[in-house]
């Protein structure tokens, strides 16, 4: 072999290497699209509720429950969640294949969207309430054994009525091995606060090394 080839090949071996290194950092999740039979006040296969003690869950949508229709962005359900007019909020979570480590820069994918009627019970008031405002997504990491959560990202609030896809980046100060996808109340509107609002996720992405993709890039060919 020539000096140039011998170069050429031991070039290629460190690529080969390096992405076989980043590949073993991509973090799947479990049930990304959210397919479960559709249902009310149930968190779908492979995320657990974690909203408030005596509220109802998430809802797998579309039901047809509270008069959710929209066709999911991905598969044939996704989540619905609320935030509410006595300063509660909806959450879903799950643990981690692999931890997000500290110091490390994370890009995911996940599609967003307000459904216009989502149509129930105020728990304020106790009468029929449309819950329709926008509200934002808010990413935690946690930890399974142990306390500490920490805030990766809030959106800008989810008021379009169509899908539209959101590339998150996510740099953790310490290592986490568990997720929290949230609903909240957008503080920096006109709406008097607290409200009603809703906020559709649909199609996370998985959880890719920056080093791997930059914002924009279709994280979904990461899939296993």
């Amino acid at each position: 072999m020539t000096h140039c080839r011998m170069l050429l090949f031991c070039a290629s071996l460190g690529f080969t290497a390096t992405l076989s290194a980043q590949n073993i950092n991509i973090i799947h999740l479990k049930n990304p699209s959210f397919e479960d039979t559709p249902r009310h006040s149930r968190a779908p296969t492979g995320w657990k509720d974690e909203g408030f003690e005596g509220y109802s869950p998430t809802d797998i949508q579309p039901s047809g429950d509270f008069a959710v229709n929209t066709k999911a962005a991905d598969g044939q359900t996704y989540v619905g969640m609320v935030v509410r007019d006595d300063e509660t909020w909806e959450c879903i979570g799950q643990p981690l294949d692999k931890p997000l480590q500290a110091d490390t820069c994370y890009f995911m994918s996940v599609k967003l969207m307000r459904c216009p009627d989502y149509v129930s019970v105020s728990p304020l008031t106790r009468q029929r309430a449309n819950f329709n405002k926008p509200c934002v997504l808010r990413v935690w990491a946690g930890k399974t054994n142990g306390k500490g959560m920490e805030l990766l990202k809030e959106t800008l609030p989810i008021d379009h009525e169509v899908w539209k896809t959101y590339d998150l980046k996510l740099q953790p100060g310490d290592t986490y091995d568990y997720l929290y996808l949230e609903a909240y109340h957008y503080f920096g509107g006109n709406e008097v606060l607290p409200y009603n609002g809703n906020l559709l996720i649909d199609h996370c992405s998985p959880i890719v090394p920056c080093s791997m993709a930059e914002s924009g890039d279709d994280l979904y060919q990461y899939k296993k």
